[in-house]
């Protein structure tokens, strides 16, 4: 059995510190510094870390993964209620958001797989901003980045 036991390893276990408050992510730092790993991004998620949640929820925009294993990036866009927010959940849920090159991937490695991925914003545009428009940018970032070519963008 690989995982431990509550009732056989208890004894093995040493308590070092009690917090006072719970444990809390780092405020939004601002959309130029978000680069987080999907254990951050989880915990943010989770928590409904309220700094990150406003930030992420009040702008469309376009966000890159990279798997820090193999340097792939994945250019992805944000839009429609709660834009980044709504779309980051579901990677954190899953691991792959949907994505069809991504979900091949989580499906043949398992969803461990996301540790691997960074999260970062690219590009950010006011929420009235046409979804379109927001198209358009990820189809440029896509181009750019070659994410179609060397990367896990299949469209």
């Amino acid at each position: 059995n690989s995982y431990p036991h509550a009732k056989t390893s208890i004894s093995m276990l040493t308590l070092k510190e009690i917090l006072r408050e719970p444990y809390t992510m780092t405020p939004f730092p601002g959309f130029e510094q978000v680069n987080i790993d999907f254990s951050q991004l989880q915990s943010i998620m989770f928590q409904q870390e309220p700094s990150w949640k406003s930030a992420l929820s009040n702008v469309k925009g376009i966000y890159l993964i990279t798997d820090i294993t193999n340097g792939k990036l994945y250019v992805g866009s944000a839009y429609g209620e709660n834009a980044f927010w709504n779309r980051w959940n579901e990677y954190s849920q899953n691991g792959h958001g949907g994505n069809i090159v991504l979900k091949r991937l989580i499906s043949s490695y398992g969803k461990e797989y996301a540790d691997n991925f960074r999260f970062s914003i690219l590009e950010t545009r006011s929420m009235n901003a046409e979804d379109d428009a927001i198209i358009m940018r990820e189809q440029y970032w896509k181009q750019i980045l070659a994410s179609k070519e060397h990367g896990y963008n299949a469209n």
